[in-house]
Formats: structure tokens, sequence, C-alpha cells
């Protein structure tokens, strides 16, 4: 039997990275090969506008996520708070994942949100129903050269807010 070694969390913001769109995307563990009938089909279903992270809500994101592991005592070996997605790279944790997830998206939702509601009146912005994209996307690490990769990546292909916990 395996060691798990990390958790890499990824997610969307609402509306950024749709069903059908030119990188690919997966439903129900399976890749789905881009489809520009699918993504038109799925943006017409959208309920408001993508969603769009400023540097500011990348940092609140960052912080609101930092606060809730301290707070449960999970350990976060890196994360990228990007203006369209996150990564957070976990240290194994003792809590279902899945859990992790949903309390991690509802309060960060709840920070920006009542942000974008306060400030609405001087950015123009229309304030979003929700956040992030519906679902999770996690992928368990049990190869040292994998968490190893999982790290970089997530360092070298972030351009908003990167995160080193020691």
């Amino acid at each position: 039997m395996t060691q798990l070694l990390g958790i890499h969390w990824i997610a969307t913001t609402y509306g950024t990275w749709l069903h059908g769109d030119l990188r690919g995307s997966w439903y129900q563990g399976n890749l789905i090969d881009p489809d520009p009938f699918l993504e038109s089909a799925i943006r017409l279903r959208m309920t408001h506008h993508a969603v769009v992270l400023s540097a500011e809500e990348c940092d609140l994101v960052a912080d609101t996520i930092r606060k809730i592991c301290e707070e449960q005592n999970h350990s976060v070996l890196t994360m990228a708070i990007e203006p369209t997605h996150v990564h957070v790279l976990f240290a194994p944790m003792d809590e279902p994942i899945k859990v992790v997830v949903a309390r991690l998206k509802r309060r960060s939702a709840t920070a920006v949100l009542h942000r974008r509601r306060l400030g609405s009146g001087q950015d123009g912005r229309a304030i979003a129903k929700s956040l992030w994209s519906a679902g999770r996307f996690i992928v368990y690490i049990d190869d040292d050269v994998r968490l190893q990769n999982a790290m970089e990546y997530v360092e070298r292909h972030a351009h908003g807010v990167v995160v080193n916990i020691d």
C-alpha cells in the first residue's frame, strides 16, 4: 500500500473554465476534448458573468484559506491564488478533503462577495451570485517526485499570490 504524501486541490472561479474549453476539461473523471458547441451551450446557461478576482481579492482568498487551515490544523505545503483559479497543495490530513474544500470555497466566497457588496458602487463590477465553479478537482499524490513536481508546478505557474508555508 502506498503512503499519501500530498493532496493538490485546484478550483476555478465561476465561468472561467467551461466544459468544451480549448484547454480541455475534466467531467466525471473523464477528459473532455475542446468542443465549441458544448462550451457555448454551457455559457448560455450561466446565471451571471464570469468571476475574475482582483489583486486585493486574491490576497483576501489567500488570507481566508490560510486562516481556515490554521484553525483546522491543516498543513499547506504551498498555494497559488490567481485571478481565475487557485492551487493548494496540502500535506495529508485527517479530515476528508471534500469537507475541507467545501469549507474553503464557502468561506472564501463569503469574504470576497461581501467585499464586492461593500464596494459595488466604486468599481462598477456586478456582484456575482457565486465565486467558484461547481465541483472540485483533487489529485492525491503518493510519490516524492510527483509531490516535488506539484510544488514546482504551483510555484512556476502562479501569476497571482504565491504563498510558501514553512
